[in-house]
């Protein structure tokens, strides 16, 4: 599929890069995609963690069911109304320090909510996560190229989706294992810690600064102003159509499988028969499925890669479907685990896709728009 002009950069400023020779043997993974590896982990059973802690949290303080769906509110609206602008700040400031401020202001946060009490001081603390989260997942998503060393963008991203869905599940195991030992109160200083250690490692990170416009590798200049520029990443996926098309479908999929999320509980317990042990199991089978699919999604050609976007999220929602339709829950598990394959496949050649086809001076943006479109539409779903 050849790759049209953006709407940012004439095509006489983008001279195909020489590609590198192939590597003889097995590539080896290099030191700053290890890190990121680590780093993905932490942070990402942060997330989990911070999650199922602020969640007990507002139940404790208010004892209303409500406040857990505002908790959810409160980090996801932020990463989608606050897109463009942190977007923008990915691409003009140098990714160290605006990364290593994130992961710190989190950090504090957490320490913070440990000293306040009442529903609305923890659900305005809460929004924190979301204003930081709405620079971090972005961010962790336009630096791969420059991480990815030997083993290419796409088997990188294989690996920091592994990484991050690994993570993401230890996170509420943590939560259960600090609430359990301390309460509430540790399991937030526990996401304080975590999130520190995320801050150190990303400062650790090898990143290359960001050249000024008018110098040598520097970024083109964009027309307009400050509302154009906020808008560059919307306008790139408007001129490349493929790139548009992936996340909008992509979007899609994952306001339809928010919904089942809401619908597996009482689906594990009245349809199934299986209780709570059932809801588990379907939890753990698409996890799987999700970590499995994002390794095998490493080994994706680069020409392959809008195809396999499309194929895996028609087969994720495949995969709900058929549990829909299961009578026993193994059934059920199996289908959740094909579909969890499938999405671990698609989020890999998605990210991949989006990574090749960028350009650098408004890869933040981009990735800010995607993860915007992801967060806005799991909770329109939800």
């Amino acid at each position: 599929m050849s790759r049209p002009p953006t709407s940012e950069t004439p095509p006489a400023a983008q001279p195909a890069a020489p590609r590198p020779p192939a590597a003889r043997g097995r590539r080896r993974i290099g030191p700053a995609l290890r890190l990121a590896f680590g780093l993905q982990a932490a942070i990402s059973a942060g997330d989990g963690l911070a999650m199922i802690a602020l969640a007990n949290r507002v139940y404790q303080d208010g004892h209303a069911s409500w406040a857990v769906a505002a908790v959810f509110l409160a980090i996801t609206v932020p990463i989608t109304v606050l897109a463009p602008l942190a977007g923008l700040l990915l691409d003009r400031l140098p990714p160290r320090p605006v990364l290593v401020t994130a992961a710190a202001v989190e950090a504090v946060v957490a320490l913070v909510i440990t000293q306040v009490s009442g529903v609305a001081p923890v659900l305005a603390l809460a929004a924190g996560f979301g204003i930081c989260a709405a620079v971090l997942q972005p961010g962790l998503g336009a630096i791969v190229p420059q991480i990815a060393g030997p083993v290419g963008v796409t088997r990188a991203n294989s690996y920091l989706q592994a990484a991050t869905w690994g993570g993401f599940t230890l996170g509420p195991l943590l939560a259960s294992a600090l609430t359990a030992a301390g309460g509430i109160g540790l399991a937030l200083v526990g996401v304080a810690v975590v999130y520190v250690l995320g801050a150190i490692g990303l400062w650790a990170l090898p990143l290359a600064g960001r050249a000024r416009r008018g110098e040598p590798g520097g970024p083109p200049g964009e027309p307009g102003g400050f509302l154009a520029q906020l808008s560059a990443g919307v306008r790139f996926l408007r001129s490349d159509g493929e790139a548009g098309l992936l996340v909008l479908v992509v979007g899609v999929m994952v306001a339809f499988a928010n919904m089942a999320v809401v619908a597996e509980v009482a689906f594990a317990e009245s349809v199934l028969r299986a209780g709570p042990t059932g809801y588990t199991v379907l939890v753990v089978a698409w996890t799987a499925g999700m970590l499995i699919g994002t390794l095998l999604g490493g080994r994706l050609p680069e020409r392959r890669l809008a195809t396999v976007v499309l194929a895996g999220t028609f087969a994720t929602g495949v995969g709900v479907a058929l549990a829909g339709t299961a009578a026993v829950l193994w059934q059920a598990a199996a289908a959740y685990a094909f579909g969890g394959l499938a999405n671990g496949l698609e989020v890999v050649a998605t990210r991949s896709f989006l990574n090749h086809r960028a350009p650098p001076h408004v890869a933040g943006r981009v990735f800010a728009v995607y993860s915007g479109v992801l967060f806005g539409t799991a909770s329109i779903g939800m």
